[in-house]
This record gives structure tokens, sequence and C-alpha cells, in this order.
């Protein structure tokens, strides 16, 4: 019995994420300019053991890759292209319209004016197709707009929608369109955060079949899943995923982390109001970072819990679900610890620090067998 007890637990030690998943969806993991450029050796290894898709942290922004009116720069871009191909890795590539990362003068002229419909209209054409046309054939899919349904399931009041007067749908309409044309071989997906709430689940479906009707093509809708210990509900995550599916498209998990640190609990906080300097006094630290000497046992057993019936109400929606993809490899690397007060302690992803797996990693693995 001992020898079949150490034969089996050999075994799933070198299961991996993709051949745990292979018949289910793609397992995806973000990537940022050190592992790309081959400067994080360790975490490289790892992702490409563990992964099939990759996606980039922040090297495929606007704010990267067309920083002032007369720059362009591609250095970034291309070493993940690269890292993603050379590896034999699926590569997203994330995100053309966007209103966060994105320059003033993209919306602006050079006086400072607001550009006029026409100037705007030219401006994103003329970014979109300079981008994908650079990238076609190394990009499989673009994240083609972001970010751009409110809660309520309107359109936000963004750079991108005020500057067509608040007429969301000419945003998207044009966007697709030209990314359609620009890399007619990639796909082209819409991606959101809180897209599981009833009310933004049923705007980005309008929005989708909106899309559809004038015949402009949308491959998928990414579901951004940056969630905590107790939200949100599972029963809004599977409604979100059906909706979608139901819709033709793909429907990918995009950017998962599981946050464990208070504040969050009710959902991402928009803004930087909690950035305040006042949250970095001790009284505030010590209910907001609680745990800067390690996770405690109880936390960590709560950790697990969570990824564990995350990915099986995934698994169990394998025929409508084309990606997982979780944002980033170790705790280190994650945005969370930032965001959305600076320098707190955060365990979000599966991997330690110290790159070694948490033992929601092994519950994972367990899951589709």
């Amino acid at each position: 019995m001992a020898g079949i007890l150490v034969s089996l637990t050999f075994c799933h030690a070198q299961k991996t994420l993709k051949d745990a998943y292979a018949d289910a969806f793609r397992m995806g993991c973000a990537v940022n300019s050190q592992i790309a450029a081959g400067r994080d050796g360790r975490s490289s290894d790892l992702i490409l053991k563990q992964f099939n898709a990759v996606s980039p942290e922040n090297d495929l922004k606007p704010e990267v890759i067309h920083p002032r009116p007369d720059t362009w720069n591609f250095r970034a871009g291309d070493q993940y292209v690269n890292y993603a191909k050379n590896n034999g890795l699926w590569a997203l590539g994330h995100t053309l319209v966007w209103h966060n990362q994105t320059p003033s003068f993209f919306f602006n002229r050079s006086d400072g004016t607001p550009k006029s419909h026409d100037e705007m209209v030219e401006t994103m054409h003329s970014y979109i197709d300079t981008v994908m046309k650079h990238f076609a054939g190394k990009i499989d899919a673009w994240d083609v707009v972001n970010e751009i349904i409110d809660n309520d399931g309107s359109y936000r009041k963004t750079l991108w929608t005020n500057a067509f007067d608040g007429d969301g749908d000419e945003v998207v309409r044009l966007a697709f369109k030209f990314a359609q044309e620009s890399d007619p071989g990639a796909e082209l997906y819409y991606n959101d955060f809180n897209a599981w709430r009833p009310e933004k689940r049923d705007g980005i479906a309008r929005m989708v079949r909106m899309l559809q009707k004038n015949g402009i093509r949308i491959d998928g809708v990414g579901i951004q899943a940056h969630w905590g210990l107790n939200y949100p509900k599972n029963e809004y995550i599977t409604a979100a995923i059906d909706t979608f599916a139901s819709l033709g498209v793909k429907v990918m998990i995009t950017e998962l982390d599981v946050d464990v640190l208070p504040l969050t609990r009710e959902g991402q906080i928009i803004g930087q109001t909690m950035s305040d300097p006042q949250f970095q006094l001790e009284e505030f630290k010590t209910y907001l970072d609680p745990y800067r000497d390690g996770l405690p046992d109880d936390v960590q057993a709560q950790v697990t819990t969570r990824w564990k019936e995350l990915m099986q109400l995934f698994y169990n929606r394998r025929d409508r679900i084309d990606r997982v993809t979780i944002w980033g490899l170790h705790d280190g690397m994650s945005w969370k610890n930032d965001y959305p007060i600076p320098h707190r302690i955060n365990y979000p992803l599966l991997y330690n620090r110290d790159r070694t797996p948490k033992p929601a990693f092994e519950a994972l693995l367990a899951i589709p067998e």
C-alpha cells in the first residue's frame, strides 16, 4: 500500500495545469516585461510548464506602444509576442481601446483643446490599424474594447465615450470594425470587470447583440475575475457565463485572482480614494494590511476553498468556456499588492513569492480527475 501511495503522489506532482484541463479550456497566465524579456527565468520556467496561453500585463497598452504623438515603441510588445511564439503559446493582445493607460494626446490637440469627432475617429483608426498590422500573424486575439460598460448596463462616461458625445455604440462599432479590417485573422474580444453583475451583464449582452445586428464581428467576451474570498456569488458568475455563451460568442475567464485582504469584500473598488496617505497610518494598516508576516493557516484554507469552488464552476461549464487566465504567476508580481491601497501584502495567486505552489494549486489539479 505504501508503494502505491508514493507512486500516486509522484504522478500527481508531475501533472500540470495545462495537461489537467487540456480537454476543458486553455490555461493562461499574465506575463510582465521581465518574464517576456528573459530576465525572470524562474517564473518563465513555471509558466512554460503549467500554461499554454499568455496575456501581456502592460506591454501592449497604448501608453507603452504610443507614449507621444511622434513616438511608437514596439520593443516590449515584440518581446512579448516573440516569447509566446518561440514557446508555442497562444497569445492575447491587451488592449486597444481603453480609457486608462492611454495618453492624453489621444483625446486632445497639442494646444489642449478636445479633438473633434472626426479627429477622434481618425485617432482610433490610425492606432488600431498601426498596432494590429504590426503584430498581424503573431497575436491570436485582441481585447478590442476594455471596460466601457457601467454597473447599471449603460456606457461609462470615459474619455472615449465623452469624445463621441456619449455614443458608446459608435465607439464600439468603429473599434471592432477597424480591428476586423486591420487583422482579419485575429479573434476580436470585449473584456470587462464586474461582468457578473446582472445589470452590467445585460448591458454587455445588449452591446454584443448590437454589433451582431450591424454585421460587425465579435468573437468573444472576457469576464475579468478580480474576485475575493466571498464575492461575487457563484450563481451570478454562472448566469454571466450562460448569458454570454447564448450569444454565440466565446467566453473567457480573464484576469483571475483571489483577493484575501479587507476592503474589497463587496467587489472591486474604482478610483484612487483608498490611496490617500491616511490609509498608511498605523491604525488603518493594522486592519487593512493584516498579513505582513504571512498568511494564517485558516485563511490559507479559505483561499484553497475559494480557488477550488471557482475552478470547479468553470470546469462544470467547460463546454462554454474557451480560456481561463490567471492574472500573474506569484503573489509578488500581483497588482493587488498596490490596489486599491498601495504597499500592502496580498496573496491572490497560485504561487507564493518564492515561487512554490500553494495548496490551492494542488486542489485545482485534482478537479478534472
